[in-house]
């Protein structure tokens, strides 16, 4: 079984790898910082891989609290334990040829609640700024890349990464630490790319023309942050193969 510190450091691996394996992300995209605003209000960094954030039992029995506030060129996302701060994820919006344009940068500072009652996504700020960045990411692709219906050019990227899985014996039967670790970093590139052709492609990501049933987990509280809206059932390209290890216990 896989320490609870090494399927944390995975996940934050896929942010590296994507990112180009720094603690940084910068992106400039064709949208002005206010609608670049609008679009990431309904970020939320629980719906990341291993759902971090949402077991108490991780944290010391103390469940975080999310808050996000903005202002005319960044929006912040505040993670609380208790009375203190774990950890402040900026986006920073810089108008970009007379603000048709937005670069977005991002930054994480670790706050001064104890370790032991912050969940373990959010000790570390690089682990932290792997997981916001991917979230970034998906916000932007949603605001930049159109949305149609899904087609046969969908069905032949979803049949083309599931020849590419099936295939990958190593990694769906890892025989030490080493080849558990490679075989989750094939998975997170292929499932990536994936993810990003069918972005490009228009393929709505919520679509329920996949065959693809929704992975069920649990949530913590979001009070202090904006409901998404989202039709049943909810399929995400990440749920089109089952990880290796059940990251909801990592919580």
């Amino acid at each position: 079984m896989l320490r609870e510190g090494f399927v944390i450091g995975l996940l934050g691996f896929a942010g590296y790898w994507a990112f180009g394996f720094d603690s940084s992300y910068s992106r400039v995209v064709d949208r002005s910082p206010a609608d670049v605003a609008v679009a990431l209000a309904d970020l939320d960094i629980r719906d990341q891989p291993g759902a971090p954030g949402t077991d108490p039992a991780a944290s010391g029995n103390i469940l975080p609290t999310f808050t996000v506030e903005s202002t005319a060129d960044s929006v912040t996302w505040f993670v609380m334990s208790g009375d203190k701060v774990a950890v402040r994820m900026i986006a920073h919006l810089e108008p970009v040829d007379g603000g048709k344009r937005t670069k977005v940068t991002a930054k994480v500072e670790r706050g001064n609640a104890p370790d032991d009652y912050v969940s373990p996504a959010f000790r570390s700020t690089g682990i932290t700024m792997g997981l916001f960045a991917a979230a970034l990411e998906d916000e932007l692709d949603e605001l930049v890349f159109p949305v149609k219906e899904w087609g046969p050019r969908c069905d032949e990227i979803i049949a083309r990464f599931e020849q590419r899985n099936a295939a990958n014996t190593d990694q769906h039967n890892p025989q030490s630490l080493g080849q558990a670790f490679a075989g989750t970093s094939k998975a997170v590139m292929s499932i990536a790319a994936m993810d990003k052709e069918l972005k490009v492609a228009g393929c709505p990501q919520n679509s329920n023309a996949s065959n693809y049933e929704p992975a069920m987990g649990s949530f913590g509280s979001r009070e202090s942050l904006p409901e998404k809206s989202v039709p049943p059932p909810v399929i995400r390209p990440e749920d089109a193969t089952k990880p290796m290890t059940d990251l909801s216990r990592y919580r």
